[in-house]
C-alpha cells in the first residue's frame, strides 16, 4: 500500500512539475510618439472676393395637360388596380363559368 501511495506521489510531482509554464515578461510600452512637426499653411496672397448669389429661380412647372381624374385613372390602370363596374345604365349580372358554357 505504501509502495503504490509513493509511486503515486512521485507521479503527481511530476505531472506538476511539467505542467508549469515560465512566466512571459510584462510587455513594455515602446511606443513613441512621434515628433511634432511644424507645418507651415500657405495663405493666398490676395483676399477672394465674396460668393454671389447668381442663381437664377427655376421657373414654374406648367400645369398638368392631362385631368386630375384622367391622371387618377391612369395611374391606377399602371398599377392594375381597377376594376370594372358596370356604369349607371347597365345592368350586373354575375358571371359564372357554368352559366356561360353552352350545353
Amino acid at each position: 500500500m505504501r509502495k503504490i501511495a509513493l509511486f503515486a506521489l512521485a507521479g503527481a510531482l511530476a505531472l506538476s512539475a511539467c505542467g508549469k509554464k515560465e512566466e512571459e515578461p510584462t510587455a513594455t510600452n515602446n511606443l513613441v510618439e512621434p515628433p511634432v512637426e511644424n507645418v507651415i499653411i500657405e495663405e493666398p496672397d490676395a483676399v477672394l472676393p465674396p460668393p454671389s448669389n447668381n442663381a437664377v429661380a427655376t421657373p414654374a412647372a406648367p400645369p398638368p395637360s392631362v385631368s386630375e381624374q384622367q391622371q387618377i385613372q391612369d395611374d391606377a390602370d399602371a398599377t392594375g388596380m381597377t376594376a370594372r363596374l358596370p356604369q349607371e345604365g347597365e345592368e350586373s349580372q354575375p358571371v359564372d363559368e357554368a352559366s356561360s358554357s353552352a350545353p
